[in-house]
């Protein structure tokens, strides 16, 4: 019995010989799939960690910000949107995602108890970005980094103006001179239950939305081919008031 044993094991290690280094086991695929995700792909895996759920919508990308800005989440049908920040020195490399997505308890009111679970924050987007990088790029694992804890953005005094605290500008990355790597995010998110925002429009409802770093932009810092510092959101000011 134990020399059978043994030639199984045998057997075994000569088929992994010849087999397992052409094909490596399938979640080393799996494990870095942002790096080659569009934005909509991108926004839908932020969906399903953010809010806990495999319920899937459109994504709708918006190439300009002004169309961004002025979208709207949808629940029936499902309609999510996203943004995608250029680099301010090359327009063609992208250094955020912008997701407007569904808070957990509006999918769980539209769809039934359990599409969702409690809604998680962006920065649990970031640390699964963050593992892929580190899985696609083996030699910056000793990096130091931090994902920001204080990302949540909401205005007591003013609940109506959390989106434009939401779209103002803020730094996404930066760098202390011992090289620690801070990710930096903002999010906020209304609740379709929140009885504070009962009078609110249903559209401004039922949301949770977040900047978030992308995988590429976050493997070129931990490769040292980019550097921190990134600004993403813009400045808004309220629209003039009708003349009377």
């Amino acid at each position: 019995m134990k020399e059978l044993r043994a030639s199984m094991l045998v057997a075994a290690a000569v088929a992994c010989l010849a087999g397992c280094a052409a094909n490596p086991p399938a979640v080393s695929v799996a494990d870095t799939r942002l790096l080659t995700a569009s934005p909509a792909e991108f926004c839908a895996e932020a969906q399903r960690i953010v809010s806990r759920t495999d319920k899937s919508g459109e994504f709708v990308v918006h190439s300009d910000l002004d169309g961004f800005v002025k979208s709207k989440t949808g629940i029936d049908p499902l309609t999510l949107h996203v943004y995608a920040w250029p680099a301010a020195d090359d327009p063609g490399r992208v250094v955020a995602i912008s997701c407007k997505m569904k808070s957990a308890d509006h999918l769980n009111a539209a769809f039934g108890p359990g599409t969702a679970g409690t809604d998680g924050l962006c920065q649990d987007m970031n640390r699964e970005t963050l593992r892929q990088v580190r899985a696609s790029l083996p030699v910056a694992a000793d990096r130091q980094v931090v994902l920001d804890p204080g990302e949540n953005v909401f205005n007591e005094k003013q609940p109506a103006a959390t989106g434009p605290d939401w779209l103002a500008p803020f730094q996404l990355t930066t760098a202390d001179d011992s090289g620690t790597l801070t990710i930096h995010s903002k999010g906020f998110r209304v609740d379709w239950l929140d009885p504070r925002f009962a009078r609110f429009d249903a559209r401004v409802r039922g949301v949770h939305y977040c900047h978030l770093i992308a995988p590429a932009y976050l493997r070129d810092l931990l490769a040292g081919q980019a550097a921190a510092g990134v600004t993403i959101g813009r400045a808004w000011s309220p629209p003039p008031a009708p003349r009377q």
